[in-house]
C-alpha cells in the first residue's frame, strides 16, 4: 500500500502537482488561472482529482476555530493609535 502511494505521489510530482501544491489551492493561495490549469488536469487524470478530493475533505473535516485578541490587547492598540 505504501509503495502505491509513493508511486502516485511521484506521478503527481512529475506533473508539478505535489500535495503541498494541491493544499495551496484548497487554502486559496493560488491564482484563478492556475486553478483552471489544474481543472484541465483533473479531466485527464482522475487519480489527481481523487487525491485533491481526499485532501479537500480532510480540510473540511478540520475543526473551525476563531481567534480574536483579548480586550486588553485591543485597548492597547487603540491607545497606541491615539498617540
Amino acid at each position: 500500500m505504501e509503495i502505491k502511494h509513493l508511486e502516485k505521489q511521484n506521478h503527481y510530482m512529475k506533473q508539478g502537482f505535489t500535495q503541498n501544491y494541491l493544499l495551496e489551492f484548497i487554502y486559496g493561495e493560488r491564482s484563478l488561472s492556475e486553478y483552471f490549469q489544474l481543472d484541465d488536469h483533473f479531466d485527464a487524470d482522475p487519480a489527481l482529482r481523487t487525491e485533491f478530493r481526499i485532501l479537500y475533505d480532510a480540510y473540511k473535516a478540520l475543526p473551525k476555530i476563531e481567534v480574536s485578541p483579548s480586550e486588553n490587547c485591543l485597548e492597547g492598540i487603540l491607545k497606541y493609535s491615539r498617540t
